[in-house]
């Protein structure tokens, strides 16, 4: 009843912050702009260059998600965060029901689904509009049809090319089946696996079109860095403690793999092995999301071994951890809740909406899509990182604001304050807005629209035109 009631608690806070009228996250508004498009019968991989500039790096089964939420609520953010909300509901029920699959203990199932949802590393990303949640709800369907149900486990392969064509680095799962089977001996069946994976693969690329290949595996030559990747892996480790804990104590006292549980250890050595892909620039701890989830699920495993050799430390454990999910059920409400940054977004968003012009270049696409304005330029970091490796049939970002060709350039904050480490926008660019545009107005609303610029009357008189 208690964690019931925690669930309650979760969902709730969670939805809150779904009914946010504004873009919380940078990512929200590139996964609506592609939604949107589909609403208005446009493809979301657009020829590269071609102009307007959109640029959607996802697979199209998270926009088509996306889609749907608008077409149930409205063109809104809303609709499509109630269904990541619900996604992550899901998520924390797979958690459960894969314990319970292997250890018989639905009770402590339930506690770590619960850990997981509540888990610091799900503060930030839970319920935003974004890919996350749905590739690992996909993947741990396709995991849970492959240990239960044994007679069907290619079906399983559906599932793995649904999580792939949400979120291209969706690729632990469907390693380790293929592994599993391999470990197995059942060499004709790691043949007809791949085989169906590859075919279902390809005819999905032939439903939609080749230039989503450019999409999925030409738009991230963003630079990497094993330091960032470390310093995500720790976040994420300290994020999970106690399970860790749990984990680790529970391996001193003997917890090993089984030809049972072992598909569940190698999905956990895939998912570490792909979270690696957390060192590219502008990656987050998004990325171990599916890692927090299989965290939980080994760390619930490894208590009901705990509880079954009659381990001292299991009744205090199993207190802690429930104690644990209390405490993140609510502390996320007092730590994410909208502060003084983010006071004024609604007036920001509504700024934008009233503004004459439609030409507008803008960090926060959501305040453009709300407004009804057209996106010309969508995905300014991937646009950045392509730089000159697309030939932009309008000419590029820089080269446009040069032109003064945007009536109004809305930014996450000033010119002056920009974070050139950021990869957000190029710093030429940023030479350009404050050489040929001028301060028009400050809003406290982090993270993407913090700043808004209009074209000079006169270069010559930049400076005295800023406000103060």
């Amino acid at each position: 009843m208690a964690i019931a009631l925690l669930f309650v608690v979760r969902i709730y806070f969670a939805y809150r912050r779904a009914a946010l009228p504004f873009e919380i996250d940078y990512e929200e508004g590139n996964v609506l702009d592609a939604a949107v498009r589909m609403l208005q019968h446009q493809t979301p991989y657009s020829p590269p260059g071609s102009f307007p500039y959109a640029v959607h790096p996802y697979g199209p089964i998270g926009y088509l998600l996306t889609l749907l939420g608008i077409r149930v609520f409205g063109v809104s953010l809303f609709g499509p965060r109630i269904l990541v909300l619900l996604s992550g509901v899901l998520v924390a029920v797979l958690v459960e029901v894969l314990i319970r699959h292997y250890a018989r203990e639905a009770h402590i199932g339930w506690l770590f689904g619960l850990l997981f949802l509540c888990s610091p590393i799900m503060w930030n990303w839970y319920p935003l509009v974004r890919v996350d949640l749905w590739a690992i709800l996909l993947s741990l369907c396709g995991i849970y049809i492959f240990v239960a149900l044994r007679r069907w486990r290619t079906i399983s392969s559906i599932f793995f090319v649904a999580a792939i064509l949400t979120k291209p680095t969706a690729m632990a799962a469907p390693l380790a089946c293929t592994l599993e089977f391999a470990i197995e001996g059942r060499w004709r069946q790691v043949c007809a696996y791949l085989l169906l994976l590859v075919s279902l693969s390809g005819v999905c690329t032939l439903w939609i079109g080749p230039n989503f290949w450019f999409a999925m595996l030409s738009t991230h030559p963003d630079p990497y860095s094993f330091g960032r990747a470390a310093r995500l892996y720790w976040s994420a480790f300290q994020a999970v403690l106690v399970p860790m804990v749990i984990l680790l104590l529970a391996l001193f006292s003997g917890f090993r793999w089984n030809p049972n549980s072992r598909l569940i250890w190698i999905y956990a050595a895939a998912v570490s092995l792909f979270s690696l892909t957390s060192g590219k620039l502008g990656s987050e701890t998004n990325h171990f999301l599916e890692w927090t989830a299989v965290v939980c699920i080994l760390a619930g495993l490894a208590l009901s071994h705990l509880f079954k050799t009659q381990n001292l430390l299991a009744s205090p454990l199993l207190a802690g951890s429930a104690l644990l999910a209390g405490l993140f059920s609510f502390l996320p409400q007092k730590v994410l809740a909208p502060g003084h940054t983010q006071s004024e977004c609604v007036e920001a968003y509504q700024f934008i909406k009233s503004f004459p012009g439609d030409r507008i270049l803008s960090e926060d696409l959501s305040a453009l899509i709300l407004a009804g304005k057209p996106v010309l330029v969508g995905n300014p970091f991937v646009i950045t990182q392509l730089g000159q490796r697309v030939p932009w049939s309008h000419g590029s970002p820089t080269e446009m604001v040069k032109r003064r060709e945007f009536d109004l350039i809305a930014l996450g904050g000033e010119v002056r304050n920009f974070d050139p480490q950021s990869g957000r926008w190029s710093p030429l660019l940023m030479q350009e807005i404050d050489r040929e545009y001028q301060l028009q107005r400050r809003f406290l609303c982090h993270p993407n629209l913090g700043a808004v610029y209009v074209p000079q009357r006169d270069n010559s008189t930049q400076r005295a035109a800023e406000p103060p």
